[in-house]
């Protein structure tokens, strides 16, 4: 029972992986197909700016974690040439690319992360706030963490966060990250669930 309960979990969260993969990059797919009626451009570094996360007792997405993480990095957001306005209203859809590079910490262990996100966003009030969401991988440089294993090196990686601009170069930010094999590595690995306060500099 006990393994079957494991595959299931495994199937599903494999699946869910492959549909946010899929949903991201065909959003990304349209936006390229419908450039001539876009605001297109050229790729830029948007903002850049330093993060803190930790992780909680109980994860949002996939199994409870047996050990309680803090990561501190660095991101660099780059805007893609892709975006176009919704109608008359102030809002208008963006694409972007996050990069980021760091250190994840727990147990008294720490090693390297590094994640490559594709990203859409919903940017408003001449973007005074933004929303998005975006998947992509990530490269550890350790596998284990305690009591905690991830299976691999490579993870999958779906990121959701609101963003503010309350001055002309400045952003602050809360994110939320997930990052997990989704049942590549086995049925043992456990994934991790992130919450992020990032603030920074806008270009």
């Amino acid at each position: 029972m006990k393994t079957t309960t494991r595959s299931t979990h495994d199937r599903y969260g494999t699946q869910f992986a492959i549909q946010a993969c899929s949903l991201t990059f065909a959003l990304l797919g349209l936006s390229i197909l419908i450039s001539e009626h876009s605001l297109a451009g050229d790729v830029t570094l948007l903002n850049i700016g330093p993060r803190y996360g930790f992780s909680l007792n109980e994860p949002l997405l996939g199994k409870r974690q047996t050990e309680t993480f803090t990561l501190v990095d660095v991101a660099a957001t780059f805007r893609l040439p892709w975006s176009w306005p919704l109608g008359r209203s102030p809002w208008s859809v963006e694409t972007r690319l996050i990069t980021s590079a760091g250190a994840l910490s727990a147990a008294g262990e720490t090693g390297f992360i590094a994640a490559v996100q594709p990203d859409v966003a919903l940017t408003g009030w001449n973007n005074f706030v933004s929303i998005d969401v975006g998947v992509g991988l990530a490269l550890l440089g350790r596998q284990q963490y305690g009591m905690q294993d991830f299976g691999g090196p490579v993870q999958f990686g779906l990121t959701m966060a609101l963003q503010i601009q309350p001055f002309s170069h400045a952003f602050a930010g809360f994110r939320f990250q997930h990052f997990s094999d989704a049942g590549m590595y086995g049925s043992d690995s456990l994934g991790i669930d992130l919450y992020l306060i990032e603030v920074g500099y806008r270009f």
